[in-house]
């Protein structure tokens, strides 16, 4: 199997080697569904690094295939490419939380409107957004992702984000919304659940 070595901070999940498969195989498909148009991708899981860690794995092979990638973590104090100013608790799980400031970034974003380098003053028509964090596969949320990832695996949760974590899978089920399922139990190889809604 081939390998390749990804070099994150020391603060991103998957620091070691990882299956070139895995996310190349993402990437095709992924691409295979939307391969022109400015498209929007929703990493969810319970674990903010492992969400970042796969986002930022991601990006990097969809760069790697010429694709213009923005990021944006929705965990506080995740590294990001757009200014995040408010964003929901990410430790609790509320049906009327506000997600107003993410559709505004989404909605620039569509309308090439979102600039955040300025030797790219507006977003290309074939560029790939990559938003990571909790609760992102909700109802209210689903309809704005064009690709939607779910990531489970062992974790320690504190009471109060694990008593968010149930009431968001029982109530909204993410894993059932998902295009595909990882199990980032081992950070170093993510491995892919076929029991998503493909």
């Amino acid at each position: 199997m081939l390998y390749r070595t990804v070099f994150l901070s020391d603060t991103d999940l998957m620091t070691t080697a990882e299956p070139v498969t895995i996310f190349d195989s993402l990437v095709g498909e992924i691409t295979q569904h939307y391969h022109r148009g400015r498209v929007l991708v929703a990493i969810d899981g319970a674990d903010g690094q492992a969400t970042h860690g796969f986002a930022e794995s991601l990006a990097a092979a969809m760069r790697s295939r010429s694709w213009y990638v923005l990021r944006l973590g929705m965990t506080p104090g995740a590294a990001s490419d757009i200014p995040v100013a408010t964003l929901p608790h990410p430790d609790k799980y509320r049906a009327d939380e506000d997600y107003s400031h993410l559709r505004a970034i989404v909605a620039k974003f569509r309308e090439s409107k979102l600039a955040v380098d300025p030797s790219v003053p507006e977003v290309p028509a074939d560029a790939m957004l990559i938003v990571d964090g909790r609760f992102l596969l909700r109802p209210e949320l689903r309809g704005i992702w064009h690709f939607g990832v779910w990531l489970e695996g062992d974790m320690h949760l504190r009471d109060e984000s694990l008593e968010a974590q149930v009431q968001y899978t029982r109530d909204s089920a993410p894993r059932a919304a998902a295009d595909a399922i990882f199990d980032v139990t081992n950070a170093a190889s993510p491995a892919r659940v076929w029991a998503d809604t493909c």
